[in-house]
């Protein structure tokens, strides 16, 4: 017959047992347990250089892939101190200089008393203010300034008659809307008959738009007369044997 073993020892074996398990563990390292490396201490670990955020947007090596450089690191807090210091705003948001000297921040900012809170910034903002309208001026009035692109243009239209690469899109947003987040019908359409709005509440950029200067006197105003009408249609038609 056999013999039933009392509950509390078999409780204190198994109790026993763990305890040399995790003692052993505890002693025999991982690299000849798991056949793995043991952890490196982080003082010995190398440092990750940081991203030129800043060469990446000027393109330096001709892409906008990730640039680092040893020792320098640029952070969101960096950038924006960068662009303030230029006189570029961030975030589509006045730099601290601008709320100061209150250059184009009306409605941003509402003072209750003693205190100051940029209410405004919730439902508008806008990245434009007079340095920023001047760099998009210069950009305007340099066109095509890279010397492959613009040897490539002369080849192009020597043999297909016309240019590869076009002056780069300039936007055309100037922020001087002076009738709020809402426009007139004229602002959207681009039609004004009766000089109603455009500048008055809202205007045109002044640097050009490069991406219509193709179409530039390619119609003519007014009634088109027979002779161009009786030109294009014949024009259309087949050549004769």
């Amino acid at each position: 017959m056999a013999r039933e073993v009392p509950r509390s020892s078999s409780t204190t074996r198994a109790g026993c047992v763990l305890l040399t398990v995790a003692a052993a563990w505890k002693l025999v390292s991982p690299i000849t347990f798991i056949g793995a490396r043991a952890p490196m201490s982080r003082g010995g670990a190398t440092q990750m250089n940081g991203y030129r955020l800043d060469w990446m947007l000027e393109k330096k090596d001709g892409t906008m892939d990730l640039q680092t450089t040893d020792g320098y690191f640029l952070g969101e807090k960096g950038f924006e101190k960068s662009q303030a210091a230029q006189g570029l705003r961030y975030r589509l948001r006045p730099t601290p200089q601008e709320y100061k000297d209150g250059i184009e921040t009306e409605g941003l900012m509402q003072q209750f008393g003693p205190v100051k809170i940029k209410f405004g910034e919730a439902f508008g903002g806008t990245a434009n203010n007079p340095k920023l309208r001047e760099l998009k001026k210069k950009i305007a009035n340099e066109g095509i300034s890279d010397p492959k692109k613009l040897a490539e243009n002369e080849y192009w239209l020597k043999r297909y008659g016309h240019k590869r690469w076009t002056a780069p899109y300039v936007d055309q947003t100037m922020g001087t809307l002076k009738s709020g987040l809402l426009r007139g019908l004229a602002a959207w359409s681009g039609t004004d008959p009766l000089k109603e709005e455009k500048g008055v509440t809202w205007f045109e950029a002044t640097y050009g738009k490069p991406w219509i200067e193709k179409y530039k006197d390619v119609r003519l105003e007014g009634p088109v007369p027979k002779e161009q009408v009786e030109k294009e249609w014949n024009s259309g038609k087949l050549l004769k044997k």
